[in-house]
């Protein structure tokens, strides 16, 4: 019986790796993405904490110097929001490109799988043809009935 080639399966495998480099590649932005939100977060944050003590120490009665001071800093925050923001915007687009990109890897290689699953099916079939009809040629043989 004759064993089952595949003659594409170094194309399959290089498709199994180019999709795994593709999840490891989603994996990273995804990372890198939670990380400029986190950042997002924690200067949103320190923003407002700025703003509520800011009003606080105006309300009590605050330097000017400090005030300004203090609305400048206010200022830098809001500055650093919007840059990590668009950093953000920039980020999901990545994620979003890349998912398109392993979904495309992950059909290329179930396709070619498919198409070795098919030639298996094929393969196995005429194997078994070639074994019965050998089979029902011995059978023959021995009753004597000749080819």
């Amino acid at each position: 019986m004759k064993q089952f080639q595949f003659k594409l399966d170094p194309v399959l495998k290089y498709r199994r790796h180019r999709e795994q480099k593709a999840r490891m590649d989603l994996a990273e932005a995804r990372m890198a993405c939670e990380k400029i939100r986190s950042r997002f977060d924690d200067v949103w944050h320190e923003k407002k904490q700025m703003q509520a003590q800011l009003k606080k120490d105006s309300q009590e009665g605050i330097a000017a110097g400090r005030y300004l001071a203090c609305q400048n800093f206010v200022s830098r925050l809001e500055r650093e929001l919007t840059s990590v923001q668009s950093d953000l915007k920039k980020q999901e687009e990545k994620v979003q490109v890349l998912r398109s990109q392993l979904k495309q890897q992950y059909i290329e290689k179930e396709s070619l799988e498919g198409l070795k699953t098919t030639h298996a099916g094929i393969h196995k079939k005429q194997v078994e043809t070639e074994l019965q009809k050998s089979s029902d040629e011995l059978v023959l043989i021995r009753k004597g009935g000749g080819i």
